[in-house]
């Protein structure tokens, strides 16, 4: 009798200590033009197919600065998730967050946006999950978007 296989984990985490400076080790900084940054990727292994599951986790916490100096009180900006598999895409959320302005001198937001997918089809062989961010509107109130702390995990189920 052979042995029990069970799920494995493959994962891929960064921490960031200040989610709020650009310069701190392994911050992404979203570009005003529109272009994504890819924030986190896993590769998984795959020999059956048609009996495997790969259940995807993903975190990003989102930093925000807005410029203190354009009187606005609020405002709203859109912050575009998307899971891709070997270049295709499997999953998109399309986060809309509203910005109130504290009124302090730090105008600063976070938001740890998170969502599971179940991919039921993965392909044989190496399978590359990408966990990309897009800064969707240009939105001239506020002056940094910043992905800080995230993480993709895949956990495998053979069936």
């Amino acid at each position: 009798m052979g042995l029990k296989k069970g799920p494995f984990v493959v994962a891929q985490t960064f921490s960031v200590l200040d989610p709020y400076d650009p310069a701190a080790e392994n911050i992404i900084v979203l570009p005003n033009d529109g272009d994504f940054e890819i924030v986190a990727t896993v590769d998984v292994c795959v020999t059956q197919p048609k009996n495997t599951q790969v259940s995807l986790d993903s975190m990003a916490q989102i930093a925000v600065i807005a410029n203190s100096g354009s009187g606005f009180s609020s405002t709203t900006f859109e912050v575009k998730y998307e899971l891709l598999r070997n270049g295709d895409c499997i999953a998109i959320i399309n986060d809309e967050m509203d910005y109130s302005n504290p009124l302090d001198t730090d105008f600063r937001h976070t938001n740890f946006p998170n969502f599971p997918v179940l991919d039921i089809n993965p392909s044989l062989g190496i399978n590359k999950y990408v966990l990309r961010c897009t800064r969707v509107v240009p939105d001239f109130d506020v002056q940094d978007i910043f992905v800080a702390s995230r993480s993709l995990k895949a956990t495998v189920f053979e069936c």
